[in-house]
């Protein structure tokens, strides 16, 4: 019986091993998150499908060239077609953390990130606990735009000197 558990348990090891080689192919492209990374096309390009707009997207350069933009962490893939319809490039797409410059620590289950360069200051990243902790911290990044156009004194509703 425990001879038999224990091959249980190597087989499941193997699928899992399987399943996690298959979900991150060695072609895939590579996009660090917030990044972009430039493909030039074998031809001009036609149509762009997108497999998950929430985690890359594309920019045409030209129609030889694209961006892909890393915005949340996974894998999708992009296909592109000529304008006779034709594939002329299918790839997937993993969006990845930074190599450098950035760390996370971990409290428990509460994941703070940090860009650091040359110090590390407070960045707000998918996958953070949005109540816990990312609303706390992202407040400050997303009304700066709104901060950055201040309220100016209408000049057409006031009386006139």
């Amino acid at each position: 019986m425990r001879v038999t558990r224990s091959r249980d348990l190597i087989a499941l090891a193997g699928s899992v091993l399987a399943i996690a080689v298959a979900a991150s192919p060695a072609d895939a492209v590579v996009v660090r998150i917030d990044q972009n990374a430039v493909v030039d096309l074998s031809a001009p390009a036609g149509n762009i499908i997108v497999g998950n707009v929430s985690i890359a997207d594309v920019s045409l350069i030209n129609p030889r060239r694209i961006a892909i933009l890393g915005r949340a962490y996974g894998l999708t893939n992009i296909i592109i077609t000529d304008r006779m319809g034709r594939t002329i490039f299918r790839q997937e797409v993993n969006v990845a953390p930074a190599a450098i410059g950035r760390i996370s620590l971990y409290r428990g289950p509460v994941v703070s990130n940090y860009a650091c360069s040359p110090r590390c200051e407070r960045t707000p990243m998918p996958g953070e606990d949005k109540e816990k902790n990312y609303d706390i911290y992202s407040t400050s990044y997303k009304d700066y735009g709104e901060r950055a156009h201040a309220d100016i004194p209408s000049q057409s509703g006031g009386a006139s000197p």
